[in-house]
């Protein structure tokens, strides 16, 4: 599992001008369509849970290495 901070998954993984808002980052993670888990009110992204997408052997690429 890689943790990453909403702000910093966007700034992974989309392009400055066509990155969507925090507020509908954070209703996808309350919808279940972004994996990832609150901690004490503040969301996190499981990065490796959302590249691999379901499937189990790219999941555990990302988890050894």
């Amino acid at each position: 599992m890689h943790l990453m901070t909403p702000q910093r998954w966007l700034e992974t993984y989309f392009d400055q001008t066509s990155q969507p808002s925090i507020q509908q980052l954070h209703r996808w993670l309350r919808d279940g369509k972004i994996p990832g888990k609150k901690v004490g009110g503040t969301w996190f992204i499981d990065a490796h849970a959302w590249l691999a997408d379901g499937d189990e052997l790219v999941a555990r690429v990302l988890e050894a290495g």
